[in-house]
């Protein structure tokens, strides 16, 4: 993990975090030895590179330990997840565990800014020296730059596109409406899932988007 004052931030996004993540659930039933994860990954247990997948993947919650490195209940879930929208909730609260772009984000929003800009920002906030700031400036701005649309909010609109993209899926298998399922008919399309809680909330949301659409066209 990289270091600007008293912050520490993975060198990792999370993206790739998470397929390590999934490879350790997946191939190697959750748990590892450090060395023996560091097989798998063709590294060698005392280098640089791969220090810092261990360190991003605790910088994001996504596993702890030390000899043995265990993936989190959030990494279980995240590698594990049944839907689109688990999937972004999921992400969303992964994204906050890093305070230096929590810090980030309260300064930012949803402003973009130049990478001077954010130089500037990362020695006010860090307190680093500015050589310090502007050799890890670009990767800051790359690993924030990936779970921003997440702390913002902005991502929503590709999650719920995702979540109807899957829900049109699963209905499509059915050739009927079965007991369980739910569907909801408009002029330009429909939408039909499986009646869980999830999907509930994905209805409700659908519903509000389109009828605030409809308060905007009045």
């Amino acid at each position: 993990m990289a270091k600007l004052g008293q912050y520490e931030f993975p060198e990792i996004g999370l993206t790739d975090s998470i397929e390590l993540a999934r490879r350790i659930h997946e191939e190697l039933r959750g748990k590892v030895r450090r060395d023996a994860l560091a097989i798998a990954l063709r590294m060698s247990p005392e280098g640089g590179g791969f220090g810092r997948w261990v360190g991003a993947l605790r910088m994001w919650g996504l596993a702890t330990g030390g000899t043995v490195i265990s993936l989190t209940p959030d990494g279980i879930r995240i590698v594990g997840h049944s839907n689109a929208l688990e999937a972004a909730e999921l992400r969303r609260k992964l994204a906050t565990s890093v305070p230096l772009f929590n810090e980030l984000h309260e300064r930012l929003g949803d402003s973009g800014v130049d990478q001077s800009v954010l130089a500037a920002m990362l020695q006010e906030i860090s307190g680093a020296e500015t050589e310090n700031v502007m050799y890890r400036v670009a990767l800051v701005e790359r690993i924030f730059g990936g779970v921003r649309g997440y702390l913002d909010g902005s991502a929503d609109a590709e999650v719920f596109a995702l979540v109807e993209e899957q829900a049109i899926a699963e209905a499509r298998e059915s050739e009927t409406l079965s007991h369980g399922w739910i569907e909801l008919r408009y002029d330009d399309g429909a939408l039909r899932v499986k009646e869980t809680m999830a999907n509930l909330d994905v209805l409700i949301a659908t519903l509000e988007s389109r009828r605030d659409r409809l308060i905007g066209d009045e």
